[in-house]
């Protein structure tokens, strides 16, 4: 099975249209038809049926596109296994993360590595869709969703859910670390909409406890939250590490007798078999040395392994 082919099929799934692909892939639409149809003669499946100007994937095209996710990932790993045996060192890695887990910890972790280290080229997804990036070009994902059977992990603990403030605040002057669930309730909340798994954990902590925020405001940037927070409209709630000035405390339920903090779990995550396991592995575990370190993980670090 030809490797570009599947290239093109997978182009043309994330298109829509030929013509969309073949703009993308700088290829000309009747060769790029003609590499389709042959990659269905070679699978003897009809992966595609028009309908108007656009292609859909029939049920078996569906069942195919991890199928050949897989085999990109496999070979892309192949290729980066063998320049790695020739130059005897992992040289790059491709780490897949929310946009909030990037800004908020994950780029901070990069600026801390060496020359000598593999460079981390991060890569930006969905919280439900990361699982996926590790069938298409991520060696490794940091993801806040469950576990899934068959992945290799190393638990992060968990990075606790703030309340920012700004540094004249009430709070922040009196040096407070941790505010209960009820106080922050009595002001302006901005948080993450509910696509987001921080705000899930917020949610599930507000209905447990009988609670409503007196006003709550979405944004999903990270950033601007911690802003709007320092400009003195309200609190922004996040997992992100404070920046602007921000005074940030974290979030405390009372649940099973006893004060809990709000927390989002995180774990990292690769394919059984990478290449590069045993360097994802020890960053993994510097990655979270770092969250313990910055004081954002609620969870001590587990011992070494």
């Amino acid at each position: 099975m030809n490797y570009r082919r599947l290239l093109y099929f997978l182009a043309v799934v994330e298109a829509g249209t030929i013509t969309s692909a073949a703009a993308t892939l700088h290829v000309a639409q009747p060769g790029l038809s003609r590499q389709l149809k042959t990659l269905e003669r070679e699978v003897r499946m009809t992966l595609f049926e028009p309908r108007g100007n656009r292609l859909v994937l029939t049920a078996s095209g569906r069942a195919f596109v991890p199928l050949a996710r897989r085999v990109i990932a496999e070979t892309r790993q192949m290729e980066a296994a063998i320049e790695g045996l020739r130059s005897g060192r992992v040289a790059q890695l491709t780490v897949a993360a929310t946009a909030a887990t990037i800004r908020g910890f994950l780029a901070p972790f990069i600026a801390t590595t060496g020359p000598d280290d593999p460079l981390l080229i991060t890569r930006q997804a969905g919280h439900f869709a990361l699982n996926d990036e590790l069938l298409d070009e991520a060696d490794f994902i940091v993801s806040p969703t469950p576990m899934v059977e068959g992945f290799e992990t190393v638990d992060l603990g968990g990075t606790a859910l703030k309340a920012h403030v700004a540094p004249d605040h009430p709070w922040a002057r009196e040096g407070r670390t941790e505010i209960g669930l009820a106080e922050i309730c009595g002001d302006r909340l901005f948080a993450h909409s509910r696509s987001s798994v921080s705000r899930a954990v917020l949610d599930n902590a507000l209905g447990a406890a009988h609670l409503a925020p007196e006003r709550l405001t979405e944004c999903d940037d990270g950033p601007t939250v911690e802003a709007l927070a320092v400009a003195g409209h309200g609190i922004g709630v996040s997992t992100d590490l404070p920046r602007y000035g921000a005074h940030a405390l974290w979030i405390t339920a009372e649940g099973a007798g006893r004060r809990e903090v709000l927390q989002v779990p995180l774990h990292v995550a690769w394919l059984p078999g990478h290449f590069a396991a045993d360097t994802i592995r020890a960053t993994a575990v510097r990655l979270r040395d770092f969250l313990v370190g910055q004081g954002d993980a609620v969870i001590p670090a587990p011992p070494r392994p």
